[in-house]
């Protein structure tokens, strides 16, 4: 199992690198990965959620896996929230965008391929659970952390976002499974497709005009970097060998919380006026160092198991 996924870390480093070469020789600049961000955001993005829910049968042990990794993802969430809110302390503007980093991971462009590496098409339904709630808390709590706002008019706001909308939906349809027309769900599919070829485009792109070297000399990079990419993960571990779930849910678990700080740090610090920068930087650093981590954590729980 580590070396299906160190292949497929090796594979999206491959698409990084491609990003992060067509934005050196411009053939898209700045605004234009902004664009993609935004178009993964609000459009890919909800697609992924809305094809796992439509694509699927009704099956009573998948329910029972995608209802157990929904309660672990917002317990896996909450010991994010602690661990940042302990290992991260301090008061500084900068504070907000380093604990969204450790907090949210990039479950979707780099967990969705790595589970489905290892699990195939369940795994990819039991991780639409945790992007559940990621999605959910990222435009709640996370908006809320990075604008300081925690009026309910905020959290109202967040709750109204398409990734919310087509997430009910997705829900709703698997549920009752309503089956969407065939043209309509193949195009949703071919959407949903793009996700990590784009994401791993933005991931080059930030790469290309970020400054990971300098970023370096500060001794917070470090510590976010070590929560994010080994102290959440463990504790998703701890979690598992605790409760000991079937298979597909425990390694889809531990694989979202391992994975690098969220882009979406980066596109929501944007709109909440935050260093982008740094969030930027962030995600570049623990998108490289993933490389080497996720198949160490996967190899780990591998054990563990």
């Amino acid at each position: 199992m580590f070396l299906i996924v160190a292949n497929q870390m090796v594979v999206m480093f491959i698409m990084i690198m491609v990003g992060c070469l067509i934005r050196k020789i411009n053939l898209i600049d700045h605004d234009g990965s902004r664009t993609i961000s935004n178009l993964l955001l609000l459009v890919v993005n909800p697609c992924v959620l809305l094809n796992s829910f439509t694509t699927v049968e009704y099956d009573a042990a998948l329910v029972h896996g995608l209802l157990y990794t929904f309660v672990l993802a917002i317990v896996t969430h909450a010991m994010a929230i602690l661990a940042a809110r302990i290992l991260l302390p301090g008061k500084e503007p900068d504070t907000a965008v380093e604990r969204f980093s450790c907090v949210y991971s990039n479950c979707g462009f780099m967990g969705i391929p790595v589970v489905s590496s290892i699990l195939g098409a369940e795994g990819v339904f039991y991780i639409s659970a945790y992007l559940v709630v990621f999605n959910f808390l990222v435009w709640t709590h996370g908006m809320s952390l990075l604008s300081g706002d925690t009026s309910l008019r905020k959290l109202l706001k967040g709750l109204r976002s398409p990734v919310m909308f087509t997430m009910t939906i997705g829900i709703v349809c698997y549920f009752l499974q309503i089956h969407l027309p065939g043209n309509v769900q193949s195009a949703i599919t071919y959407i949903s497709r793009m996700n990590t070829p784009l994401g791993m485009f933005v991931a080059g792109a930030a790469l290309a005009e970020a400054h990971p070297l300098q970023a370096l000399k500060k001794e917070r990079v470090y510590r976010v970097c070590a929560v994010k990419l080994f102290v959440v993960p463990m504790l998703a571990n701890a979690v598992m060998m605790l409760l000991h779930p079937a298979q597909g849910v425990y390694y889809t678990i531990v694989v979202a919380a391992a994975s690098p700080a969220a882009t979406t740090c980066t596109m929501m610090a944007i709109r909440c006026g935050k260093n982008y920068r740094y969030a930027s930087e962030l995600y570049v650093i623990t998108t490289l160092l993933s490389m080497l981590t996720i198949p160490a954590v996967v190899a780990i729980a591998q054990a563990l198991y």
